[in-house]
């Protein structure tokens, strides 16, 4: 073979295969800030739960179901078990945003 035509297949070879690798790694890297994104968003939505259970857990101080805030979360913990086979086991630490 001629010269030019073996470096032009090594050319357009190299071409095709550095596109390859620029698409796959794009395509990871999409999949990896897709991924990061649902985190976040599972951390709000945990984060956002916790404080309505604070909020809940006031209120029923306020009508005096509960002598404490710690005890009226474990009240509402017990029910929501009892009533729904779930009990929350991610503390407010796990989720809070990491610097």
């Amino acid at each position: 073979m001629d010269g030019q035509i073996v470096a032009a297949m090594v050319a357009v070879g190299g071409t095709l295969g550095g596109s390859v690798i620029g698409w796959l790694s794009q395509r990871d890297a999409k999949a990896l800030a897709r991924l990061e994104q649902l985190s976040t968003k599972y951390a709000n939505e945990i984060r956002a739960r916790q404080a309505e259970e604070d909020i809940a857990c006031k209120w029923l101080i306020e009508l005096n179901a509960a002598s404490s805030l710690l005890a009226a979360k474990r009240q509402l913990r017990d029910r929501t078990e009892l009533e729904r086979g779930l009990r929350p086991i991610i503390s407010p630490a796990e989720v809070s945003p990491r610097i």
